[in-house]
């Protein structure tokens, strides 16, 4: 199914929106250490991967992701003995709750900052990058975009030019790795100078900072709306902020961790981590009354 097919959300809001939104939520995950935040973010953040790139790149993705949950769980209680819980003494090491508790809270909220970039990368595509870098930060923007396109390219490449040279048997000996590295970087930087070049000559004939008004294919309007919905995520990103400092002060997983209880400042935490999920549903469901 192509992107278009799946009408993901914000494909009519500014740019400005996802990306307020989606910044906010990854700022707030990396540093909400608490059982209840990180289940909530792992949730919506699943919830909009499942929405937006489709049920089965996001099991995909679980294939490597569990796995790097399952062994941050599994290996902080041989690295940080600490707890007053015992579990079980594997020899000299001894394996607390707090211990694997803390492990299994970190291993999902690596997963859910990985799920949540890999959700904003398909709302935020590169076209929508530049639209947000207009002006002095122009530059910037194209830098960021141009270092996403080219490093993965230059990856590539670096693997393309040591097979070539694996291949050349006749010049004797298959030489030493420093002299390899040396070859293969002196060709990667012929291979990127030489491109380079090509890519300021397209830049001048195009008439990059030439003092001209820029166009684009997609002009990105910033409306009323627009704006109010961005003052609306930043509202609420602050007052999630605010309730989760309050959560995670009041949350402790060494020596004995506290028991967990119902609370209202939850609901607004929830609320912000799965808006992009409602708003994906919201679209889905505008699409089909307009078919």
């Amino acid at each position: 199914m192509s992107r278009r097919a799946r009408h993901i959300a914000f494909d009519a809001c500014h740019a400005c929106v996802p990306a307020a939104l989606f910044a906010s939520i990854l700022l707030l995950t990396m540093f909400s250490v608490q059982p209840i935040l990180v289940a909530l973010s792992l949730t919506g953040a699943l919830a909009f991967s499942a929405l937006a790139r489709g049920p089965r790149a996001t099991l995909l993705g679980l294939r490597w992701q569990l796995p790097m949950l399952a062994l941050v769980c599994l290996a902080n209680p041989l690295f940080s003995a600490s707890g007053s819980t015992l579990l079980v003494r594997l020899g000299p090491a001894c394996v607390y709750a707090e211990s694997l508790a803390y492990g299994a809270v970190m291993g999902a909220l690596m997963v859910s900052v990985v799920v949540w970039f890999e959700d904003a990368a398909a709302v935020l595509t590169q076209d929508r990058l530049l639209s947000l870098g207009r002006g002095g930060s122009s530059s910037v923007a194209l830098v960021v975009s141009m270092t996403s396109q080219l490093t993965p390219q230059l990856l590539r490449r670096s693997r393309g030019v040591e097979a070539s040279l694996s291949a050349c048997s006749a010049a004797g000996p298959r030489p030493g790795l420093r002299e390899r590295l040396t070859r293969e970087s002196g060709q990667l930087m012929t291979w990127a100078l030489e491109d380079s070049l090509e890519r300021a000559d397209a830049m001048r004939a195009r008439g990059w900072e030439s003092g001209a008004h820029r166009t684009s294919y997609r002009a990105d309007i910033l409306r009323e709306s627009d704006a109010a919905k961005t003052c609306g995520v930043v509202v609420l990103a602050l007052l999630c902020a605010f309730l989760a400092a309050v959560a995670c002060g009041q949350w402790s997983f060494y020596p004995v961790m506290p028991a967990l209880v119902c609370w209202w400042g939850y609901a607004p935490y929830a609320a912000l981590m799965l808006l992009p999920a409602a708003a994906a549903v919201a679209e889905r469901i505008r699409w089909r009354g307009l078919e």
